[in-house]
């Protein structure tokens, strides 16, 4: 017999039922202590250093997911800034069409054409790096903190970001007011060119390649103006876009 543990004396079929009862009792018993020790040691007490390991690495956690997101934020912020740099050089290109191609609207009809172009890879850029931020703005919500648990620090960072995306949204509406003011622009020097052209020019000149291609150019922008103010509105959080028109 193992030492510590009392003999058994037993006889009979009933002794031997009694003797397997206590063999699984005596089995069973030292087995249930370590499997405390184990759950409790699975919960590091406060203040421990296993607990202030495990804030650390939560706080630098935090901390890289906002810097990823400030990160992605500048990058569409420049996107931005260069697709609005673009519309900037085609308004002022304008001016000098004026000046340049007064009397000769072929040449005139064959510049417009360029620049609604030009105005469209505007349009283009400026439309993807909206998209990346409405994505950003959806993320940003889907992960604010639980305001059954915390409502004030909820309410503050939920107000922090309509804020944010107003602003956003508003610089959005003046970009796209300036994309359709520069196209009525364009539109209205091809109609003069067109009756120059008309006058000066041999054959039918409102029919020539110089204007359809220009013209079609024209129509392509506004379409792709159009589709961008709904993406616009489609993607950014609710409330938003409130009272901004474009």
């Amino acid at each position: 017999m193992g030492a510590g543990r009392p003999m058994v004396m037993v006889t009979g079929q009933a002794g031997a039922l009694a003797l397997i009862a206590y063999a699984k009792n005596a089995k069973a018993g030292p087995s249930s202590a370590p499997s405390k020790a184990v759950a409790t040691a699975a919960t590091p007490a406060p203040n421990s250093p296993e607990a202030k390991k495990a804030a650390e690495a939560a706080e630098a956690m935090a901390k890289l997911k906002k810097d990823m997101r400030l990160g992605k934020k500048n990058a569409i912020g420049d996107a931005k800034g260069r697709a609005k740099a673009k519309l900037q050089q085609v308004m002022e290109r304008l001016k000098l069409l004026k000046k340049i191609y007064a009397n000769d609207p072929k040449a005139m009809a064959k510049a417009l054409a360029a620049a609604a172009k030009e105005l469209k890879a505007a349009v283009k850029d400026y439309g993807k790096a909206a998209k990346e931020a409405g994505e950003l703005y959806a993320q940003d919500f889907a992960s604010l903190p639980d305001a059954a648990t915390d409502p004030e620090s909820a309410a503050a960072q939920r107000k922090q970001l309509e804020d944010e995306a107003k602003m956003e949204a508003s610089g959005d509406m003046d970009f796209l007011k300036e994309v359709r003011s520069t196209s009525n622009a364009l539109k209205d020097e091809l109609q003069t060119a067109k009756t120059k052209g008309i006058l000066t020019q041999p054959g039918k000149f409102e029919r020539s390649d110089e204007v359809k291609e220009a013209e079609d150019g024209l129509k392509e922008l506004d379409e792709m103006t159009e589709d961008l103010d709904q993406q616009i509105r489609r993607d950014m959080p609710p409330g938003s876009l409130m009272k901004l028109a474009a």
